[in-house]
């Protein structure tokens, strides 16, 4: 049977509405391609939320590092107590501290903003569309919004007996393809001719077969996701 050299399930990884779906059903799409915008807009507001925190936290951490330095100055005339001194420069580091939260806080929510556009991680085939711009969405959901099949190349994998595995897995071994030739399933038309990729890790003991893998370039789509 056919086999789709890869299979990708795309599902959102935030919550939010579906601005726009920027895919036909069964267009071919690139590596890349914008294929849905979710609403960017609240995690833009938490962007700026942490941007004012990051700006805020600043402020006062410069204004707890002139306060120590005064410290300082005041403890070497002792003036005041040690105490006050550690007090004052704990506050610094507390300040540091909440700078480097409010940092990754920022880092998170730019994070979500790529998350709002999702694109093609492969080129491929799509299928049929699972979700419509208005709909709201959300990273728990169990089913996918659009499912992308790799045509080119594309995979067969079939049986052999297990005493020709001797010779095909020694051929492997050497680094050597045999070619592998696909036919319809009435076994009358050749279909397309490829090259063995991969054999499996054990023989299925009930058949006395084993699996092998072979690839295809499908330059003419010849063969589909599926085919027998």
């Amino acid at each position: 049977s056919v086999l789709a050299y890869n299979t990708v399930t795309l599902k959102s990884r935030v919550d939010g509405q579906i601005l726009s779906v920027n895919f036909k059903e069964g267009q071919f799409v690139k590596e890349g391609d914008l294929l849905v915008q979710i609403d960017p807009r609240p995690f833009d507001v938490q962007l700026q939320q942490a941007e004012g925190q990051l700006a805020k936290d600043q402020a006062s951490l410069t204004d707890a590092k002139v306060n120590y330095d005064r410290y300082v100055a005041l403890y070497k005339d002792q003036v005041i107590a040690k105490q006050q001194l550690d007090t004052q420069q704990s506050q610094v580091g507390l300040y540091e501290g909440s700078i480097q939260s409010d940092r990754a806080a920022i880092n998170n929510a730019k994070l979500q903003l790529t998350y709002c556009k999702i694109q093609s991680p492969i080129k491929g085939r799509v299928g049929l569309r699972l979700v419509d711009p208005g709909n709201i969405i959300h990273a728990s959901d169990t089913t996918g919004m659009l499912v992308i099949t790799q045509m080119q190349p594309i995979a067969v994998t079939f049986s052999l007996p297990q005493d020709s595995l001797p010779e095909v897995y020694r051929k492997l071994r050497a680094n050597q393809q045999p070619l592998v030739e696909a036919f319809d399933s009435g076994n009358s038309n050749k279909i397309a001719t490829g090259k063995l990729e991969t054999i499996d890790n054990q023989i299925d003991a009930s058949t006395g077969t084993y699996k092998l893998k072979a690839v295809f370039p499908n330059e003419d789509y010849a063969l589909f996701p599926n085919q027998s």
